[in-house]
Formats: structure tokens, C-alpha cells, sequence
């Protein structure tokens, strides 16, 4: 594993149909990252409980470092009730507060980000103060910066995501974020392209990738602008989905050898992957067999 990547934010556990499994973006981009052969470092809260052991003792078991992972006290580990919507989407009912909420500054944080190749963040991570400042913290000594955006109502402030977004490197949303943004900004009836770029010049956005479920995702940068279809396969629960499709496409991006188009690519088969299986961090034995060919 020549390159690390530093995850920021929440670690919880998704409540689907009454079971309980590991989750929060971050978690599973971590996750995704170390089975393409990418280490990572997460930076996150537990609780004092029995969730946030479990989830500590899983961490460990996937060969995650837990060194970043403080233990709350005051808060309870977080959870996600996560339902199906109407467009057949997951949504999720985030608990509020939760110790991911209250993840505290280390100075150790302070070389590691350094050292490190890319730093991965979200919004929700934002929704507290305690958090957020501990987010601005990090974003002071990290070089590649990829914000996952993943909004989730109500906890998402345009001032804040503003903020974030002046910070960014690497932006990945999805087309119903890219909708949200372009509204702000009178796009929202423009075509895609436009709407991208839009947002690219306005916060000085090096490179954005769009995903679209069924019809795949994009890629916009100075140099490059990328389609690419989505798998056929047989959604089960597209829960982390998206994530696994940034940890495929970056683990390649780090990758000086690869091009924009493998990394795409590597996006979408982890995502599809994802989308097939049940759980946000499925075992991959089935992955090697899908794509044996």
C-alpha cells in the first residue's frame, strides 16, 4: 500500500429492516479503500457503549488503523434508520446528536494529514460545531482535498457547504446534489455540462465527478470531460454505493499509472459491487467472481 488516505466524519451503524450493520461514508469509503489495496486513516467518534465497541472491534477486523477513532463519554455511537423513498432511493433519519458529532482535534492529526495523499470529507460532518471546527482544523494541512458532498435534509447549511466547497479539489455529488447547487446558482435548467462548470469556476474546482445510478456517472475537469454507463446488474440495496464508487475511482487516481478513464471505470464496478450485495461493506469473494472476466 504505497498511498494513505485520511477519512473525516461520522461512523455508525445503518438500521435497515431491524438489523444493524457498519456504516457512515467515511466508514465505508475507508473500507472500500483498504480492499482496492489503499490504507486509510479514519478520523471519527464513538460512544462509550456497546455499538461503539462493536464497531471499534470491526474496524480492527478489517485492518482499519482505530488510532483516530475517539470514545465519547457524553455521547451514545450513531445510528442511521435508513428507509426506502419513494424513487426507491434510501433515506436516511440520522440520530441526533451522536458522538460523531463531537469528534475532538489531536495534534497528532496534524502529520498524518500531511503525510498523506488525499483527505475525504462530507457535510454531515458539519451539522455540529464541535465537529465542523475540527473539520476546518484538518482542511489546514491536507493537499487533495475530495468532498463527498452527500446532503442529507435537514442537516446541510449553503453558507457551510459554500465554505467547503472553496476548499475542494475533488468534488463527487450526485445528480440530485448537482441539482440542489445549480438552483442556488440559477442553473438548474441548464445542461449538466453547464451546471458543472458553473460550480467548477465559481469555487475553483479542479475536477467533479457526477453519479447517476442507472445512467452512470460523469467526469469534468480542465482537460477531461467523461460518460460512462452504468453496470446491468441486479440491485439488491444501493446503501453505500456511492461510496464505493469513490473509493474505486480514487484508489486509481492516486495511481499516477492509471488513466481518468480506469478510474472511472474502477468507480463504477465498485459501485455496482455494492449496489448487488445487501450491506454498505459487503466481502468481496463475490466481486472477484463478478468481474473475473
Amino acid at each position: 500500500m504505497s498511498s494513505q488516505v485520511v477519512c473525516f466524519g461520522e461512523i455508525l451503524f445503518d438500521i435497515i429492516d431491524d438489523s444493524s450493520k457498519p456504516g457512515g461514508a467515511p466508514f465505508n469509503v475507508a473500507y472500500h479503500l483498504k480492499q482496492a489495496g489503499t490504507a486509510s486513516f479514519l478520523i471519527s467518534c464513538v460512544g462509550n457503549d456497546p455499538y461503539g465497541k462493536e464497531l471499534l472491534d470491526i474496524v480492527k477486523r478489517w485492518g482499519l488503523d482505530t488510532t483516530g477513532i475517539a470514545i465519547s463519554d457524553s455521547h451514545k455511537t450513531g445510528e442511521a434508520i435508513v428507509e426506502k423513498g419513494e424513487n426507491g432511493l434510501p433515506e436516511y433519519d440520522l440520530v441526533y446528536p451522536a458522538a460523531w458529532d463531537y469528534i475532538p482535534w489531536k495534534e497528532v492529526y496534524t502529520s498524518v494529514i500531511a503525510n498523506s495523499n488525499a483527505f475525504v470529507f462530507g457535510s454531515l460532518s458539519s451539522r455540529n460545531t464541535r465537529s465542523y471546527d475540527t473539520l476546518k482544523a484538518c482542511l489546514e494541512y491536507s493537499s487533495l482535498n475530495v468532498f463527498d458532498i452527500n446532503i442529507r435534509p435537514p442537516y446541510f447549511d449553503q453558507l457551510v457547504l459554500e465554505e467547503l466547497l472553496q476548499k475542494t479539489h475533488i468534488l463527487k455529488l450526485n445528480d440530485t446534489e448537482l441539482a440542489l447547487l445549480s438552483q442556488w446558482y440559477d442553473y438548474k435548467e441548464e445542461e449538466e455540462k453547464i451546471q458543472v462548470e458553473t460550480i467548477r469556476q465559481r469555487f475553483n474546482i479542479d475536477e467533479v465527478i457526477v453519479t447517476k445510478g442507472e445512467e452512470g456517472a460523469s467526469y469534468y475537469s480542465d482537460e477531461n470531460e467523461l460518460h460512462r454507463p452504468a453496470m446491468e446488474i441486479q440491485v439488491a440495496n444501493t446503501v453505500g454505493s456511492g461510496d464505493a464508487f469513490l473509493a474505486g475511482f480514487l484508489s486509481k487516481r492516486l495511481d499516477k499509472s492509471s488513466t481518468i478513464e480506469e478510474c472511472l471505470l474502477e468507480g463504477i464496478k465498485k459501485g455496482a459491487y455494492v449496489a448487488s450485495q445487501y450491506e454498505a461493506c459487503p466481502p468481496y469473494e463475490a466481486y472477484l467472481e463478478m468481474f473475473r472476466n
